[in-house]
């Protein structure tokens, strides 16, 4: 396998980026850009599988070329084994969907794949500045068969919509959040957690009013002594 590792890569770079980087050097079979699971960016590295051995030293000539204002390094691969793996290994019960409808919530989603077995979580992904769906999501399910299953969903359509399903093995980052719009329309789905975020958006919402309420009497305390020294 003709294959090289790259790293440095913007957070914010697609897979065209790279290839028109790499497209001169040969033939390009696969490129392979992990994402995070919360914001769909790029983990900054990747591997692209070429032809022959010729455009390896090719894409070797491009180390410490830039792309998105950053220089990325190009090295050669050390095998497959930091590929992901052809098939779900047994320890992988998610799976992540895309191109999914806008206006759909997680227990559409998660009702959806539940012929393929029992859905623990579903996780959907939102714009952090409109916080609209982006149209795809991650679903934990409870045993390893039910990933093989909803495997085969992929091409088939899901409320008018034809989507794409793979298996996923990465962790969810640890800083990840549900969007509150989510917590507020999940109602089938990771229950648990639904709870205690709910509890979180009360407690926030209570000290803004207590905050709003000591706002107002400092405003007025002022206003107060304002004319009390114009009587003076």
């Amino acid at each position: 396998m003709y294959q090289v590792f790259i790293s440095g890569l913007p957070y914010t770079a697609s897979e065209n980026d790279v290839q028109s980087l790499f497209e001169d050097c040969g033939e390009i079979l696969s490129i392979k850009l992990p994402r995070y699971q919360d914001s769909n960016r790029l983990l900054g590295y990747g591997h692209i599988t070429f032809n022959d051995s010729d455009a390896i030293q090719k894409a070797l000539a491009l180390n410490g070329s830039q792309l998105g204002g950053r220089y990325i390094d190009v090295k050669e691969a050390k095998g497959t084994q930091t590929q992901k793996p052809s098939v779900p290994p047994p320890e992988c019960h998610t799976i992540f969907v895309k191109n999914l409808s806008y206006d759909l919530n997680a227990d559409q989603i998660g009702d959806s794949f539940r012929p393929c077995g029992k859905v623990a979580n579903v996780r959907m992904v939102y714009n952090t500045v409109t916080n609209n769906f982006k149209g795809f999501a991650y679903i934990d399910f409870e045993d390893h068969q039910s990933v093989i299953k909803a495997l085969q969903m992929n091409g088939k359509k899901v409320h008018g919509r034809q989507v794409q399903v793979d298996f996923d093995i990465k962790k969810p980052k640890a800083g990840f959040r549900y969007s509150t719009k989510q917590v507020e329309q999940q109602n089938k789905y990771n229950k648990e957690y639904q709870e205690i975020q709910k509890k979180k958006i009360k407690k926030e919402k209570a000290v803004q009013k207590v905050n709003k309420i000591k706002n107002f009497a400092e405003t007025q305390k002022q206003i107060s002594a304002q004319r009390n020294k114009q009587q003076i």
